[in-house]
């Protein structure tokens, strides 16, 4: 007569073949094929639906391939089966995160954390979910604890310089990330890049720049790149006379044109109805699109009226009928050296020979782009010779 097998004996043969099975699908995973890993994997959880290696492998290979709603099931099942295990909840946690599910993330790790209290990585992760989900004072209460458990992490110092910089914390997200930078023994990337925003949410255009100029000379260009892409406006950051046949902007009212030749000799510009050109040289901040510099339909010359521009004649014409036309634009070059625009305008004495014209109060405003697409800081996009630099739609403008 047959002696079967013991319900004991059936158990651990299958537990010995789930075992096979899983290494099957290791293997198939170190060849390279993760996909055909997932058929094994799956074999051996149903031979043994408590192998714990085979439900991580199964879940971990389903992230990998992007089938984060598998493997929210997956590790469902096996935090269901080990409900007080920390290891478990992270890797729920993490299947979430991968999803961006940031709360349902959150609720994974902290429930880790709280089965662990020392667990600095699932305080770190709830802390990045909270962070990803504007939950800001709970993610700052997570990278606050991190700084007490391990004082010289210097992701947590990161992690805490970006949550500072959600909440508009300028200063505080500084002295987080410079911490950060001084603690890591190598240069930090991301901690550098996060320092360029926080700069960037002061206003500080010079530290912005400098992180930019840093990140390229370590070569982390991909971040500077986009630092530059989210913080930097083209501006105006010099405008004055062109190096030949220069207009003079700090004159003030009733100049004669006739005057804005006086220096050279060749060019003179009393005769009547003749028409004469100058330059004004204009310096931006960075790269610009060259057609859209040349184009000279986004230059616009005009009177100043109220702002921080002045007004013409300071509010009041003396002589309107001797009023110069106002200037046209006849070319613009660029320099992609230097930044450099150089504005060629014409002027047209009147049949008289005593137009006069106030350069100090004539406004120029550029509307074009960067190399990037970006359009002009509004707050730097326009210049005259009494105000400077300064945001055209702060005035409004009469021709």
């Amino acid at each position: 007569m047959a002696i079967l097998p013991t319900a004991e004996t059936v158990q651990a043969q299958k537990a010995n073949l789930a075992n096979y099975q899983l290494t099957a699908g290791v293997q198939r995973l170190q060849d390279g094929h993760p996909e055909d890993s997932i058929p094994f994997f799956q074999r051996a959880l149903t031979l043994d639906s408590s192998n714990v290696d085979a439900y991580n492998a199964l879940g971990n290979t389903q992230l990998q391939l992007s089938k984060t709603d598998d493997a929210i099931a997956t590790f469902k099942k096996l935090v269901a089966m080990k409900p007080f295990d920390t290891d478990a909840a992270t890797s729920l946690g993490n299947a979430y995160a991968q999803a961006k599910k940031w709360t349902d993330a959150a609720t994974q790790y902290k429930k880790a954390a709280s089965l662990d209290p020392n667990n600095t990585t699932a305080i770190y992760s709830a802390g990045q979910s909270d962070l990803q989900n504007n939950k800001l004072n709970e993610a700052l209460d997570a990278f606050q604890k991190i700084i007490r458990l391990r004082p010289n992490d210097s992701n947590g110092y990161l992690a805490l310089g970006q949550t500072y910089n959600k909440m508009g914390d300028f200063d505080a997200a500084i002295g987080s990330l410079k911490q950060a930078v001084n603690l890591k023994h190598e240069f930090f990337g991301l901690a550098e890049n996060e320092l360029g925003y926080a700069y960037n949410g002061k206003g500080d255009d010079y530290n912005v720049q400098r992180q930019i100029d840093r990140l390229n000379k370590n070569g982390e260009t991909t971040l500077a790149d986009q630092l530059i892409s989210d913080t930097l406006k083209p501006k105006f950051t010099q405008g004055g006379s062109g190096s030949y046949s220069p207009f003079y902007p700090s004159l003030g009212p009733n100049t004669t044109l006739a005057t804005l030749s006086l220096v050279e000799s060749s060019h003179t510009f009393n005769e009547p109805n003749t028409t004469r050109t100058f330059t004004m040289d204009f310096q931006f901040n960075t790269d610009m699109d060259v057609l859209s510099v040349q184009n000279n339909a986004n230059w616009k010359i005009s009177k100043a009226n109220g702002g921080a521009a002045g007004y013409y004649n300071y509010g009041y014409t003396q002589n309107p009928q001797k009023e110069a036309e106002l200037p046209l634009v006849q070319s613009v070059s660029y320099n992609i050296t230097t930044q450099l625009a150089t504005l060629t305008l014409s002027l047209k004495q009147n049949a008289t020979a005593d137009a006069v014209i106030d350069p100090s109060h004539l406004v120029f405003k550029f509307s074009g782009t960067d190399v990037n697409g970006k359009e002009m800081d509004p707050e730097a996009n326009a210049y005259d010779g009494a105000g400077k630099i300064f945001g055209a739609p702060k005035v409004s403008v009469y021709g």
